[in-house]
């Protein structure tokens, strides 16, 4: 019968052929796979969950993948540094040293969606006013504001 059938039939007829192999693997995969639904409040630990499995169980992270996080854990500290700076405005806390005035304003300048490095002048007013004992006040004081788990 098939030698009856024009070559663009054949074409279609083979094509379909592929087609067919290919949702049958398809099918074969997706019974192997298991779908799992996370439900919890913001910073209940689902993405963490969900990392922990890909290391464990996973082939880890790539270098792509491992850049990121760096990015965003320089992010996440700027972005923490400067909710504590303005929580020390909301909570009348005062600067022990005048010079971390000038260290929160630098950091206060800094649009942390952008930030992809930690530069030397930058390093050192977080390490400044980090050691500041009004910052520490504050963080100590963190339930009285909205600061991330991952900020000490």
């Amino acid at each position: 019968m098939e030698c009856c059938l024009s070559e663009e039939a054949k074409e279609q007829k083979r094509i379909n052929q592929e087609i067919e192999r290919q949702l049958r693997r398809d099918k074969r995969d997706a019974r192997r796979e298991l779908k799992l639904l996370l439900l919890g409040t913001g910073e209940s630990g689902k993405s963490t969950f969900i990392k922990q499995m890909r290391i464990i169980h996973g082939s880890g992270y790539s270098d792509e993948d491992k850049r990121g996080f760096i990015k965003l854990v320089y992010q996440n500290i700027f972005m923490a540094m400067q909710s504590m700076i303005r929580a020390m405005d909301l909570l009348k806390i005062q600067y022990s040293d005048q010079k971390n005035i000038e260290h929160a304003e630098l950091i206060r300048s800094v649009d942390f969606e952008t930030v992809t490095t930690f530069e030397p002048p930058y390093v050192q007013a977080i390490k400044d006013l980090w050691a500041e004992a009004g910052i520490q006040e504050c963080y100590d004081r963190r339930r009285e504001y909205q600061l991330t788990d991952s900020a000490k």
